[in-house]
Order: C-alpha cells, then sequence, then structure tokens
C-alpha cells in the first residue's frame, strides 16, 4: 500500500512524470475509447482495447509529447446473463505508454482488429490491474442494458480494480492507493466505467475474438500519489526545515 505523504499533494497543478506522461497527482479521471467483443454466453470471456483520450479533462498530446496511452482488456468471464444485465468475474488491464513509432493507435488500419492489438499493446507497460469483487460471489463487473446477450446489446457498465503489483508497469506504485471504497477484500485503487452502444463499424463482420464488436467509452477514476521514496524525501526536507526553524528562533 502506498500513502500519500502530505495534505498539499493533490492540489490543481501539482503533476508527476512518469516515462514521459505528466500524471496529475491526487484525485484522477480518465476518459478514453472502448472497443469490446460481444458475449452471449455464460463461460464466455469478455476482452478489448481501447484508447485514453484525456486525463483530468487535458488531452493526452499535452501531457506527453507525442504520446499515447492504450489499453487492452481480458479474461473478464461471464458468470450470468439475462437480457439486461450481465456479470463477469475476474479480469485484467494492461495499459502502454507510446511515442514516436509506438504513438500509432488506429482503428482503421488494414490489419483489422488484429492490427488495433498490436498498436494497443506496443510501448512500455505502464499500468496493471485486475478486477476486485463486488459481490460475495466474486464478481468484479457488472454491465445493465438492453439486448444483452444478442449481437447488438447496449447499456453500462461498472467495476473495481486493483493494481497488480507483481505484474510490472512503470506506474503500479503511483496508482496503488487504496482510495476506492469497497465492501470486500479492502478497499480498491481504481473504479472503473463503460458504456457498450454501437455494433463496431470500422470492420463489419469481424470482431478479434468473434464475428461481431461493440464500440463505446470508458472512464476510470482514482487516486495517483507518490512513491514511498519521494515521501520520504519530502519529509525529510520538512523536517530539516522544521529543526532549522526552531534553531533559528532559539
Amino acid at each position: 500500500m502506498v500513502l500519500p505523504c502530505l495534505g498539499g499533494v493533490g492540489q490543481a497543478g501539482a503533476a508527476i512524470d512518469i516515462g514521459g506522461l505528466d500524471v496529475p497527482l491526487g484525485p484522477t479521471f480518465q476518459v478514453g475509447q472502448i472497443y469490446q467483443n460481444i458475449t452471449t454466453s455464460e463461460g464466455a470471456t469478455l476482452a478489448g482495447y481501447g484508447k485514453v483520450d484525456s486525463i483530468n479533462s487535458i488531452p493526452v498530446t499535452s501531457l506527453a509529447t507525442d504520446g499515447e496511452l492504450t489499453y487492452v482488456f481480458d479474461d473478464y468471464v461471464v458468470t450470468s446473463l439475462s437480457p439486461t444485465q450481465i456479470k463477469f468475474a475476474g479480469g485484467e488491464f494492461r495499459f502502454y505508454l507510446g511515442f514516436g513509432a509506438d504513438n500509432d493507435f488506429d482503428t482503421n488500419n488494414a490489419g483489422g482488429s488484429a492490427g488495433d492489438l498490436i498498436e494497443a499493446t506496443n510501448g512500455t507497460l505502464f499500468l496493471t490491474l485486475t478486477g476486485h469483487a463486488i459481490d460475495g460471489v466474486g464478481n468484479t463487473f457488472v454491465g445493465t442494458g438492453a439486448g444483452i446477450g444478442t449481437t447488438s446489446p447496449t447499456g453500462f457498465g461498472s467495476g473495481l480494480l486493483d493494481v497488480d503489483t507483481a505484474a510490472g508497469g512503470i506506474a503500479n506504485t503511483f496508482f496503488d492507493s487504496n482510495g476506492i471504497s469497497a465492501v470486500l477484500g479492502g478497499n480498491a485503487d481504481l473504479q472503473i466505467g463503460s458504456s457498450f452502444s454501437a455494433l463496431n463499424p470500422v470492420y463489419p463482420g469481424e470482431g478479434f475474438t468473434g464475428a461481431a464488436a461493440v464500440r463505446g467509452s470508458a472512464d476510470l477514476a482514482g487516486t495517483v500519489v507518490p512513491e514511498p521514496a519521494s515521501c520520504s524525501l519530502m519529509l525529510a526536507g520538512v523536517g530539516a526545515m522544521t529543526f532549522t526553524a526552531r534553531r533559528r528562533g532559539a
């Protein structure tokens, strides 16, 4: 667990450079596009990919010169579904920070969805996340809407995520805040919401894990904190200033 070190951390304008991406400290909200396969039965696996467009309403292109932040997710297994609701267990997210030639995500390339996956996973592994339980039977994500279980579902989803500290990712320690309240398993690190609203029109009849895919938007909310070493240095500096002030006042 990483603890924020000073009350001033998270003030407006405060940010930390993580691999060339200036990430705001404190409460952080990320918004991106999402493309995912359609799941129509229990036991099926949800997977997809996308690109983060903005962080705290600031375009990623303004936070990383010639850079992009993309992601893939998989291993969300359907545990139950009805025409209006679907639940998943498990789940993993992997984010990648790409610059130069790796700043190439484009959902209209000649390689189809396979090409999208390549473009979404090049660059440096930035952040790795796993699903966090939202109920007593281990579900980590739930979607509600209409037409669920068909090839044209619409609706919204929500769930919780933890930083996978054992899986690498240059930003993992900064997002390991345990700042999202959860009923089970302790606090989570991030909350995720998503929409699934239309068949993906870019590759008709072709999905990366099946015959069709849907598109929508996704958002993640969490808290970004300094690394423990940064906290130690900051606290040591405060201690030194206090000691000096006391000596001067003596």
